[in-house]
């Protein structure tokens, strides 16, 4: 007896083929989550002002944070090894940025000369002269490390 009403929950014994049509509580669900779907993804909600360049800005920079805390773990750690990680991702950005301002220029004016004498065959220098573009350096090093002339 217990098989038999389990089998008559399942599959109704009474017709022998399978209904395609979902049973009314499944279609009030869909008609009633499909609505209220359309209606909110078609306008933003009127109660929100329109924010300002500075405010989409700041939310843009805590947006970046959060990707940067739940891409690396950072958000699973306790306030002072937070403090600790920060600071030094902060020393290790700002060293990477003052190497690259301080030996970039001289690299980019090594390689462009270079550059120069492989299209050209004259050295950089000449041509720089001649055409006015690279201007002429004597030392390959940035000026922060040239000795001051007094």
């Amino acid at each position: 007896m217990a098989t038999t009403e389990m089998q008559s929950f399942y599959t109704p014994s009474t017709s022998t083929h399978i209904s395609s049509h979902a049973p009314a509580a499944v279609d009030e669900l869909i008609n009633k989550y499909s609505s209220t779907m359309s209606t909110t993804t078609s306008a933003p909600p009127a109660s929100q002002p329109r924010r300002g360049l500075l405010g989409r800005a700041v939310d843009r920079i805590h947006l970046e944070y959060y990707r940067y805390e739940v891409t690396f773990g950072i958000y699973v750690l306790t306030p002072g090894e937070k403090l600790a990680a920060n600071t030094f991702v902060m020393v290790f950005m700002t060293l990477l940025l003052w190497a690259l301002l301080l030996y970039f220029p001289a690299l980019l004016y090594n390689k462009l000369s270079r550059l120069v004498w492989l299209l050209t065959g004259h050295s950089g220098e000449e041509m720089g002269a001649v055409l006015g573009i690279l201007d002429t350096r004597t030392g390959a090093t940035s000026p922060a490390f040239s000795s001051p002339t007094s």
